[in-house]
């Protein structure tokens, strides 16, 4: 027994010394991933400006070939007449020719330049997101192993159903990631970017009303609109954490609500038929229903091109049932399935498999390219009740 206790002692100075060593690594990850966002804003705005460059420059190459053409035609004919005409006249016509000439080589070169430094532009920015989305899914891993190995691990090694009940904890910290990392994106591509606009746009102002009042408060009203654009998102994303409506409404009253806020924001026309329910409905199940319908929902809105949704809810006996079907694009499940578990993280398809097969569901999803998508889900209504087989 005493030997026991050392080993365990032992096991806990190893642990916390490896968990250390991880945290080391993660943060070096997290800092190159950092480094490569602040890189990739300045990238844009690089592109931008030779695009814009480009744009003008291309202008100019069209307007100097047309000249050079039109000069080569009046020295063609000018030529026929030599004889007769006034050579000064020639020689000027032809020198302004070689230099419009000139002029249109050195502005080819300058637009094939800039084509190959946007080109590789475009190139670095595509690498750094696919290196961003390693570095987000090589911490995602980490956590959930930080996640394990900071709990209880030698109750979780002395357990006699170890593997069922490591495999649930896992579980359950991979979803706490996968929540974690959809709301750090969504922060980062809505109000951080506003805000961080709005910051620059502060000192743009200072200098405009130096200038120029009326300006300036021209300028604070756009700035006042980004603040604004920065708060709805906001408070949509603290909507989508805990919906007021699912506290205060109930399951169905939330989801049409939902319903009503996408129909009214892309032109899909959802149609809903959901069953009304008196009983009692775990709040986790509640919970876990809203989110997938929202999941199923955003995935149409961003990727199906759908223009009509049906979706049906109903009770029946201890379980939920909803079926979702759009006459969308489709797409190739079990091609995408694989391709999200390469990526290493669980967000749309693989997130709503995870969920429904976390709380003891069913989840059946049809779809072929040209055909739509239909969703066929089934829940327990409490958590209690015997999961499927």
């Amino acid at each position: 027994m005493v030997y026991t206790k050392y080993s365990d002692i032992n096991i806990k100075e190893i642990v916390n010394d490896v968990i250390e060593e991880i945290n080391f690594g993660k943060s070096k990850i997290f800092n190159i991933a950092d480094k490569m966002r602040d890189e990739i804003e300045l990238k844009k705005e690089e592109l931008k400006t030779i695009k814009t460059k480009l744009s003008i420059v291309i202008d100019e190459v069209d307007y100097l070939e047309k000249l050079d053409k039109s000069m080569r035609l009046k020295l063609v004919e000018e030529s026929k007449k030599m004889i007769n005409s006034n050579q000064d006249y020639f020689k000027n016509i032809y020198e302004e020719a070689l230099d419009i000439r000139v002029k249109y080589i050195t502005k080819q070169s300058e637009e094939k330049e800039l084509i190959l430094k946007r080109d590789e532009l475009e190139r670095a920015l595509r690498g750094y997101k696919v290196s961003i989305e390693e570095a987000e899914s090589a911490v995602n891993q980490i956590n959930i192993a930080l996640g394990y190995l900071e709990g209880n691990i030698l109750d979780g090694l002395k357990s006699n159903n170890e593997n069922s009940r490591m495999l649930n904890e896992i579980n359950i910290l991979e979803n706490q990631e996968i929540e974690r990392r959809r709301i750090a994106r969504e922060i980062h591509d809505g109000p951080a970017q506003y805000i961080a606009n709005a910051i620059m746009r502060i000192d743009f102002c200072k200098m405009v009303i130096k200038k120029d009042l009326e300006e300036g408060i021209k300028e604070l009203d756009d700035l006042k609109t980004n603040v604004k654009m920065a708060l709805k998102e906001v408070r949509g994303i603290i909507y989508d954490l805990r919906p007021l409506s699912l506290e205060e409404r109930g399951l169905n009253e939330a989801i049409k609500e939902m319903i009503n806020i996408i129909s009214t924001e892309n032109s899909i026309k959802i149609n809903v038929d959901i069953e009304s329910y008196d009983g009692e409905i775990d709040k986790i199940i509640q919970i876990a229903a809203y989110r997938i319908v929202q999941e199923i929902l955003n995935n149409m809105k961003k990727h199906s091109k759908a223009n009509i949704v049906d979706l049906r809810f109903n009770y029946i006996k201890d379980y939920i049932y909803f079926f979702v079907q759009d006459d969308g694009i489709g797409f190739n499940v079990k091609e995408t399935l694989i391709n999200t578990k390469k990526k290493g993280n669980c967000y749309g398809l693989l997130g709503i498999y995870e969920r429904v097969k976390s709380l003891g569901g069913r989840i059946d999803i049809r779809s072929s390219l040209g055909e739509g998508t239909t969703y066929k889900i089934k829940l327990p209504i409490d958590r209690k009740v015997k999961k499927d087989e």
